[in-house]
């Protein structure tokens, strides 16, 4: 049995307050494609909304006009479609003004898209019709360049939107939770598809993982056979350039430099679209506890997974031979990467260490890393991450091994920790079952 919805509860609170705030509410709800948004809109706010997903079509205005015409029973309407956007709005206007009326238009890009000039006419219509009506207009799309430039100074609609709010992948300690498998199968899944709840659903708990992975991913014609290709074509213009950018960063090469050589980009641009990703979310720049330099990695599991295992592989999966077993055999090394990501999930959830903390994050130096340091004042956490079976002895060599590297670190109190699939019980020595335990609460 699959949880379809999950969490959300500080963004559920958020638009229930704003309905009823009892003034008129011009609101931008944007995120990348398929984490969640309409289902957010229509599924989690149970408000009695009208909801208008635009096309990218000419004929957008009719069909509102045509859903509108039934929500209100309006055969006038239906036999006479709306002809102007400065219409729409005053249609609108007028039906909020006896009961709190909620509209959603989802997909806002395609609108603009269509019609130039809709977020001037909006925004006139808002000063001269709508703030003063008993309204909550939601704008909603997943176009990020477009949404972000809705709320900069350069758009028509600056100073009259009355909130925003970017709705974020989900993380693993909420969607272990969407489907009754094991807590492990619920780490594979993460580990391949991320935060993304789209993905998710489109998982079935009632196959094998690699039955699915392969419906999925490794399929000529499957779902998301060409994702991170489709995302960047909806997203940007030289889709060639940004897919070197992620290719070379998939691929180990994590310094601004060496990725400009690899990606054969000159330096001078390289900035702009890395910057470009990041907004996207596919990657980040991860800068190291106790220090200012940093380096590029891919943030999406998806993208990471796809660059990784599909694309080097696409020669055989368009002949239709499934997975590699290269794939099979080196994902546990992958997972052990990805592990990091959930470890670090579970110490900042986890009320119960020795300190609260406001830094956290990797540490590297000269050849050196230490997986997870946690710092408060003069007080420090350190963790190991192993996706791997130990045993006492296991255990006792890495923790030692932590605190020769930590012998750097000018703290008085050091606590030292591991976060293991499997290990045997001690202070500060944490495992899957553990993390398990946390997503019950």
């Amino acid at each position: 049995m699959s949880k379809q919805f999950v969490n959300r509860k500080n963004e559920l609170e958020y638009l229930k307050q704003r309905y009823s705030s009892g003034q008129a509410e011009l609101l931008v709800i944007y995120g990348r494609r398929r984490v969640g948004k309409t289902y957010l809109l229509t599924q989690g706010f149970h408000e009695d909304s009208v909801y208008l997903l635009a096309e990218e079509s000419e004929t957008v205005l009719e069909d509102f006009s045509t859903i509108l015409s039934e929500r209100f029973d309006d055969k006038i309407l239906k036999e006479n479609p709306l002809r102007t956007w400065k219409a729409f709005f005053t249609y609108i206007s007028e039906k909020a003004k006896d009961e709190r009326l909620l509209v959603i238009i989802d997909e806002v890009q395609y609108v603009a898209k269509s019609y130039k000039p809709f977020m001037s006419v909006l925004q006139t219509q808002w000063d001269t019709h709508l703030k003063d009506k008993n309204i909550m207009l939601v704008l909603c799309g997943s176009l990020m360049s477009f949404m972000e430039g809705t709320l900069s100074g350069r758009s028509p609609i600056y100073g009259r939107r009355t909130g925003a709010w970017k709705l974020e992948p989900l993380k693993f300690l909420d969607l272990a939770k969407f489907h009754d498998v094991s807590i492990e199968e619920s780490f594979n899944i993460y580990s391949v598809f991320g935060g993304v709840p789209q993905y998710w659903r489109d998982y079935n708990p009632e196959q094998e993982f690699w039955d699915n992975i392969n419906r999925m991913l490794f399929s000529k014609g499957g779902r998301y056979y060409d994702e991170p290709k489709y995302l960047l074509r909806e997203e940007v213009r030289e889709v060639s350039r940004y897919f070197s950018i992620l290719r070379a960063i998939a691929q180990g090469t994590t310094t601004f430099g060496n990725i400009a050589s690899k990606a054969r980009v000159n330096s001078n641009s390289l900035g702009k679209y890395l910057s470009v990703l990041e907004d996207m979310g596919y990657i980040e720049k991860e800068i190291p506890v106790m220090s200012k330099k940093g380096r590029y990695i891919i943030k999406d599991n998806l993208f990471h997974f796809w660059f990784e295992f599909v694309y080097p592989w696409k020669h055989l999966i368009e002949k239709g031979k499934g997975i590699p077993e290269d794939v099979k055999k080196h994902f546990n090394l992958y997972l052990g990467r990805k592990y990091e990501m959930v470890a670090r999930e579970f110490i900042e959830a986890n009320d119960e260490l020795p300190f609260k903390f406001s830094k956290l994050g990797r540490w590297y130096h000269k050849g050196e890393e230490i997986d997870l340091v946690a710092v408060e004042g003069e007080k420090g956490m350190f963790f190991e991450v192993k996706w791997s079976d130990l045993n006492v002895r296991d255990v006792k060599k890495i923790l030692n091994d932590l605190e020769r590297k930590v012998e750097r670190f000018d703290l008085k109190e050091k606590y030292y920790g591991l976060i293991a699939r499997n290990a045997p019980k001690e202070d500060l020595v944490f495992t899957l079952r553990d993390i398990e335990m946390l997503t019950h609460e």
